[in-house]
């Protein structure tokens, strides 16, 4: 078997949390910019963020795709908008979506919006995370 060897461009320590990694995003729509928080979450298909993120950057929530999760917590209704998602040094456009009503307890760094743009690996031995552009 042949081995494969990966390269990451950014290296990123985290503290232990007990609701998983934790991670700095800044969300970008049009000229507005907010920081905030998010879980990375690989099981989750979809990258999820609060309304008051939404709200925050003057999205108009509910014009965008309307999308239902159903997550432990129960339901959520969504919708998705294309917006700029940067980690650290890495930004690029994608669709994410804001839950319809406030409270949502955590934002969520899933597959489609986040991870696909992405190379990842994680040493959570060491809380390390290794980010690269994903250049297909």
């Amino acid at each position: 078997m042949m081995a494969t060897e990966l390269s990451f461009s950014h290296e990123y320590q985290y503290r232990e949390h007990p609701d998983g990694i934790t991670l700095h995003v800044t969300l970008t729509f049009g000229e507005r910019s907010i920081e905030t928080v998010a879980k990375v979450d690989t099981g989750a298909e979809f990258c999820i963020f609060s309304n008051e993120e939404g709200v925050d950057l003057s999205i108009p929530i509910e014009q965008g795709l309307a999308r239902r999760f159903s997550s432990l917590g129960g339901v959520v209704d969504a919708f998705g908008h294309e917006i700029t998602i940067q980690t650290g040094e890495l930004a690029f456009q994608s669709v994410v979506y804001f839950a319809k009503y406030p409270g949502l307890p955590r934002n969520l760094l899933g597959r489609q919006g986040w991870l696909r743009n992405l190379k990842l690996a994680v040493l959570d031995y060491d809380k390390l995370l290794y980010l690269s552009a994903y250049d297909s």
